[in-house]
Formats: structure tokens, sequence, C-alpha cells
């Protein structure tokens, strides 16, 4: 086998496979992350019937976030998997929070 510094095809490899990882990391991080910003409104859902909230959008959000998710699993992209998992969560937990004091209160 030949040695890795004489190798600048296994070189190449080596630093692309890194890169990749390093994405996916961040691409993770962010996924979850990302949402983050989703708890307030969460939050607001469920302490009050949430008088500024635009229902429709938020239920548009989970639509997109099932499209997105359909198509991470048939692209095997592991990383969007999470992302939207975690996305679709978060809103229809809003959704859900509305719904509990505007409909079923």
């Amino acid at each position: 086998m030949p040695h890795r510094k004489n190798n600048p095809s296994l070189n190449r490899y080596l630093r692309r496979n890194k890169t990749r990882h390093n994405v996916d990391i961040m691409a993770y991080v962010v996924g979850v992350g990302g949402n983050i910003a989703v708890i307030p409104q969460i939050i607001k859902a469920w302490e009050s019937d949430a008088p500024g909230l635009a229902i429709l959008t938020w239920v548009l959000f989970i639509v997109i976030g099932f499209i997105w998710l359909a198509y991470a699993i048939l692209h095997k992209q592991k990383p969007l998997i999470v992302a939207q998992i975690v996305g679709i969560s978060c809103n229809m937990l809003v959704v859900g929070g509305w719904i509990f004091n505007n409909v079923i209160r």
C-alpha cells in the first residue's frame, strides 16, 4: 500500500471526507438548534389564545416540512431527516397549543 504522503488521490479523498463530516455536524447543529427560535411561539400558543398567531402559516410549515422529510428520506440525507423531524414537531406543538386554547378550551 502506498504511503499516505505519496498518494495525492488518497489525500484528496481524506480531505473531502473530513469536510463532508464537518458539514454534516454543522447541519445537525443548525437543524436541531435552529428550531430553538420556535420555542417562544410554542410557549405563547400554549399559554394563551395567541391572538397574533397566523395558524395557517404554521400548518403550511408542517406540510412543507413533510415534503422536505420525504425528500430527505428518499435521498438518505440524515441531517435533513433529523432537522425536519424536529422542525415538524415544533410546528405541531405551536398548532396543538393554538387548537387547545382556541378550539378545545
